[in-house]
């Protein structure tokens, strides 16, 4: 039986736009997860605090979506980055704008 190695021959390297949104998206997620973290130490009475954390992640979202999904444009790279960074950021700004129209009561 024959064993292939899978072997990479290839000077592509990730695109820019790609690392940077991942970067971005992660970081709304800690942000997230932290302003989360510290309602909930707080008993639901943190108030402007929880609310500048959740502006930051939603702005971190959208930003990191919109530079994942201009990183397709860049040509002959992988674009690994640019999916994953995409998508968190896409879901965390579907997550966020759902969390702020409950706050709203819509």
């Amino acid at each position: 039986m024959k064993v292939f190695n899978k072997y990479k021959f290839s000077d592509k390297s990730p695109t820019l736009g790609g690392t940077i949104s991942t970067i971005m998206g992660v970081v709304a997620l800690l942000t997230f997860i932290w302003g989360v973290f510290v309602a909930f130490q707080a008993k639901g009475y943190a108030g402007v605090e929880v609310g500048t954390y959740a502006i930051i992640a939603f702005l971190l979202s959208l930003l990191g979506l919109i530079i994942g999904l201009i990183s397709f444009k860049e040509d002959d790279k992988f674009y690994l980055l640019s999916k994953v960074g995409s998508l968190l950021c896409g879901i965390l700004l579907v997550l966020m704008v759902s969390i702020f129209l409950m706050g709203m009561g819509l």
